[in-house]
């Protein structure tokens, strides 16, 4: 009896020995040919895990991205993974080739993907509001009245499904961070006495040149005319109010056409910002170069020449009209 019992548990305990050892080698074909196998998408692709979504919704995500071929791989995997797997909602890349393991590590992870958007310095702020409206991936709308020169011109990023106004609000508060800087750092005897000031009078430098060394003899020159009296005579600031397209060319009528912000008809400042200027004609105008240069007209190389009195003034400007002529002649 003794020996039956004993040769009965013999058998049993072969036979889970058995089982065990074909459910190990089940598995371990599973993980190698599976789960750790390099994928079937053979280009990067996006996924998209949105809140709420339970795992019946992730595994068709995957699939319809070509991550993986079959629901089952994705069910085995998470099961497998039990509570160390816990997929987070947001937008993530998964590189060509990454295995299962790999692309749940990922969502797993929740590091979403980071994408940007480039506001260009010089924009109006209706032109910044038309980039932010314009781009994928980001929600809602921004109804609010958004005051010019209040946005800083970057590049900024942001995952998907960040709010419009939230990504706007993002933006202002980094130019209001680097105006309180650059106001402190300012020259004190420059002839500006607030920072909205500043953000005005560097809004005209932004338009006038793109060139680092330029811009801050603009603003010189511009300083040198407040400090004097004399009207600041900016061709951009022309257009500002009475025209959308701050492009176009300016005509005699638009120059003698009094606005808030024609500096031809105005004297000072024009009432606000023409457009959302960069760090650094913020910084040239907060700290211009010393000089004795009273006017400043396009050399028609995509420069400038500046002059100290209005006879010299006058030849540059019969200098640039003459090879604009030659340039339409061709």
């Amino acid at each position: 009896m003794l020996r039956h019992a004993v040769r009965h548990l013999i058998r049993a305990l072969a036979l889970i020995i058995i089982l065990v050892g074909a459910s190990a080698g089940v598995f371990w074909a599973w993980e190698r040919q599976i789960f750790n196998a390099p994928g079937p998408h053979q280009d990067q692709v996006f996924v998209i895990i949105n809140p709420g979504d339970g795992h019946a919704s992730i595994r068709w995500t995957l699939k319809r991205a070509g991550v993986i071929d079959e629901l089952y791989a994705y069910d085995a995997a998470r099961i497998w993974l039990g509570r160390d797997f816990l997929p987070k909602a947001g937008e993530y890349s998964i590189p060509a080739g990454a295995s299962l393991a790999k692309t749940m590590q990922i969502i797993d992870a929740g590091v979403s993907y980071q994408r940007r958007i480039t506001v260009v310095e010089g924009l109006r702020s209706s032109q910044i509001l038309e980039v932010i409206a314009a781009a994928p991936h980001l929600e809602g709308e921004i109804d609010i009245a958004v005051d010019e020169g209040s946005i800083l011109p970057e590049t900024y990023f942001f995952t998907h499904g960040t709010s419009r106004l939230a990504l706007l609000e993002r933006m202002q508060e980094k130019h209001a961070m680097l105006l309180i800087e650059a106001w402190q750092n300012r020259d004190k005897d420059i002839p500006i006495k607030t920072r909205e000031e500043a953000v005005i009078l560097a809004s005209i430098v932004e338009k006038e040149s793109r060139d680092p060394v330029e811009r801050r003899l603009v603003a010189g020159v511009f300083m040198n005319r407040l400090n004097r009296g004399m009207r600041l005579q900016s061709d951009p600031t022309v257009l500002y109010g009475i025209d959308d397209n701050p492009e176009r060319t300016i005509t005699k009528s638009d120059l003698k056409r009094k606005t808030p912000w024609n500096t031809y008809t105005i004297k000072g400042l024009p009432k606000t910002a023409i457009c959302n200027p960069g760090e650094d004609a913020i910084e040239a105008t907060l700290n211009p170069a010393e000089t004795k240069y009273l006017y400043f007209v396009s050399d028609g190389k995509g420069g400038l020449l500046f002059a100290k009195t209005l006879d010299e003034h006058n030849r540059n400007v019969r200098q640039f009209r003459k090879i604009q002529r030659a340039a339409k002649a061709q």
